[in-house]
């Protein structure tokens, strides 16, 4: 079989050989219509700049990529913290890159990392149908670890189990009493979302409990300055005390904890006027004032297996793929307590 070249690229894409260099190094100076034609194609010849071939030439870089989308969120940056801890028992060194969950930024990220830089990539992946065909593409030239699960990825997976994590938390909930629940979500990632916005579905609706309220944070980021719970807190303040919710199960623990400080400066008290549990287990989550009651699988084991599937996939390029599903822990602190009379 011919081996692809960038002059194949050129041809089949009506364009200069300089171009479709441009277009893989992300140059301002070419259309975005021009690159997407040139990256479409060279997917579908499965083009890997040459600095690929090079690089896995020599055996391997003894590097691995790490791709976030950023380390605002405390629960990303502990991740890569054991994930780099884990590499370095294999010898291997680590190579971070942000994509600002920006696909564009992404596919360039990878493009690059792909093109020699690293001997395979662990990767928290942008979530839409372009970033999985994207993903399965690099990794047919190099191995990929994600650590989030999709219909139709074809590469190796670590991932938490979010449906049995979202039911330990619930559970632990209508223990203490609790049956007016509320879930406390931001719009995206929509996957994620959607996961365990439908464990809390499920779970409550196999409990025969009605009460299903879902409020959404309208914010994709997790700087705290940009938080904005006014408008929930006062539509709290407005609901009947027999409707309001007892407690709030929060998408992750940043939304958790920004939202008892909004709800302390209402006037509400934690636990004993609302529960609230997050998801996660930071670890400013056990140390805030409210100590925060949480669920999450280990950040250390994650790190662990996903280098050693990267690690099983370079000594043997023709391991099946892996998709593995860890168990969740539910810790439980201050921040949930028996749901009060009053309510």
């Amino acid at each position: 079989m011919k081996k692809v070249s960038i002059e194949d690229i050129a041809q089949a894409s009506g364009v200069s050989r300089g171009t479709v260099s441009r277009a893989f190094n992300q140059r301002s100076d070419i259309k975005a219509e021009t690159r997407d034609k040139v990256l479409d194609i060279a997917r579908k010849l499965n083009y890997i700049p040459n600095s690929s071939a090079r690089g896995l030439a020599k055996g391997c870089s003894e590097c691995v990529g790490i791709v976030v989308p950023d380390l605002l969120n405390p629960f990303l940056s502990e991740m890569v913290t054991y994930i780099e801890r884990s590499a370095r028992k294999h010898n291997l060194s680590t190579s971070l890159a942000l994509t600002d969950d920006e696909i564009t930024l992404q596919e360039r990220i990878l493009i690059s990392m792909a093109s020699g830089k690293v001997d395979g990539i662990i990767i928290t992946p942008c979530e839409s149908d372009e970033s999985i065909k994207f993903l399965n593409w690099i990794n047919t030239r190099i191995p990929i670890i994600a650590l989030k699960q999709f219909e139709g990825l074809e590469c190796d997976t670590v991932i938490c189990n979010d449906t049995l994590a979202s039911k330990l938390v619930l559970e632990h909930l209508i223990d203490l009493g609790h049956r007016r629940i509320a879930f406390l979500s931001p719009e995206a990632p929509v996957f994620s979302v959607e996961q365990r916005l439908n464990a809390y579905k499920r779970t409550l609706n196999s409990l025969e409990i009605e009460y299903e309220k879902h409020f959404i944070c309208h914010s994709k980021t997790f700087d705290k300055e940009e938080f904005d719970f006014t408008k929930l807190v006062k539509s709290l303040l407005q609901m009947p005390v027999g409707e309001r919710p007892t407690a709030i199960f929060a998408y992750d623990d940043i939304i958790a904890l920004n939202l008892i400080v909004a709800l302390e400066n209402a006037g509400f008290s934690i636990p004993r006027d609302i529960s609230v549990t997050g998801f996660d287990n930071i670890s400013m989550g056990k140390l805030s004032r409210v100590p925060l009651t949480s669920v999450a699988a280990s950040s250390t084991r994650l790190g662990e297996i996903a280098i050693d599937l990267l690690h099983n996939k370079l000594k043997n390029e023709n391991e099946k793929v892996a998709n593995i599903t860890l168990i969740p822990k539910l810790f439980i602190r201050n921040s949930t307590a028996q749901v009060s009379l009053i309510c």
